[in-house]
C-alpha cells in the first residue's frame, strides 16, 4: 500500500489551499496567455492531441468503465452459491491452484475494487458537473468567438461550462486508481493523464484552471473513498495474500466458463 500513502498528501488542508490559490492566480493572470500562446504551436502538436489522444477518451470513457465493473459485480453476485456448489468449486481450485479461502478472497477483492471503481467515477464525475452548473465558466471559443463573460454563475448551458474539466477529471480519477491497485508504473500513468488534459486546451475546449480543477478533482475523490470505506478490507485481504492481476483474470476466466 505504498502508493496510497503517498497519495494521501492530495486531500491534506495545505494541498487543498495551493491547489485553490494555482487555480485563481492561473484563472486571473495565465489562462488566457497560455491559451493564446498555445494557438501559435505548429500544427503537428494540435495533429497529435486530436488524432491520438483524444480519441482515447472515447475508449476510456467513465461510463463504459462503470458498466464493465457492474458486469463483473453482477457476475459475482452468486459467488456464495457458487462456493457452497462442491462441483464448481472443485472445477475452480483444480484449474486455479488456488485454495478456498484464496478463492473467497480474490472474490472480495475484485468485488471491492469494482465498487471502488464505480463510485469514484460517479461521485467524481457528479461533483464536476455541478461544479460547473454553479460557477458557469465559458469555454475558450465562447469566451472568444461568442463574447460570452467568463464566468456566468449557475448556467445550464452544459456545452458551454468548461470549470472543471470533466475530461481531465475522468483521466486523473482513472490514474488514481490504477496507481493505487497496479503500486507501479505511476510516471506513465500520470503522464498520459496529463496529455489527456493538455489536449483539451489544443482542442479549444479549456483554459489551463480548468485543467488543474479537473485533475485535483479528480484526484481526491478515489483517494478519500478509499480510506473512509475500502482501506481496511483491502489491505485485510493484502496482508493475507499477494494479489497479482494474473490471479484475478484466471480467477474471473473460470468462473466465467462454469
Amino acid at each position: 500500500m505504498e502508493n496510497i500513502k503517498k497519495l494521501e498528501f492530495l486531500t491534506s488542508l495545505k494541498f487543498f489551499s495551493a491547489v485553490f490559490f494555482l487555480i485563481l492566480f492561473f484563472f486571473n493572470f495565465l489562462d488566457i496567455y497560455i491559451f493564446e500562446l498555445s494557438r501559435s504551436f505548429p500544427g503537428i502538436f494540435f495533429n497529435f492531441f486530436t488524432n491520438y489522444i483524444d480519441p482515447l477518451s472515447d475508449i476510456l470513457d467513465p461510463f463504459i468503465l462503470i458498466i464493465f465493473c457492474g458486469l463483473i459485480l453482477l457476475l459475482n453476485s452468486d459467488i456464495s452459491l457458487i462456493l457452497k456448489n462442491e462441483n464448481k468449486l472443485a472445477v475452480i481450485k483444480e484449474k486455479t491452484g488456488f485454495s478456498f479461502d484464496k478463492i473467497s478472497y480474490l472474490f472480495n477483492y475484485l468485488s471491492l475494487v469494482c465498487k471502488h471503481f464505480i463510485f469514484s467515477l460517479t461521485v467524481a464525475g457528479i461533483l464536476c458537473n455541478i461544479f460547473k452548473y454553479i460557477l458557469g465558466v465559458s469555454r475558450p471559443k465562447y469566451f472568444f468567438l461568442e463574447g460570452y463573460e467568463r464566468m456566468n454563475f449557475f448556467n445550464i448551458e452544459q456545452k458551454i461550462n468548461s470549470f472543471p474539466s470533466g475530461h481531465t477529471q475522468a483521466a486523473f480519477t482513472l490514474a488514481i486508481l490504477l496507481i493505487i491497485y497496479l503500486n507501479k508504473y505511476t510516471f506513465y500513468i500520470l503522464f498520459f493523464a496529463c496529455l489527456m488534459g493538455l489536449s483539451r486546451i489544443f482542442m479549444s475546449m479549456h483554459f489551463p484552471s480548468d485543467l488543474i480543477a479537473g485533475a485535483y478533482l479528480g484526484s481526491i475523490i478515489p483517494v478519500f473513498l478509499y480510506n473512509c470505506f475500502y482501506r481496511k478490507e483491502i489491505e485485510k485481504i493484502k496482508n493475507k495474500y499477494d494479489v497479482f492481476l494474473t490471479d484475478i483474470v484466471k480467477l474471473l476466466y473460470w468462473r466465467f466458463y462454469i
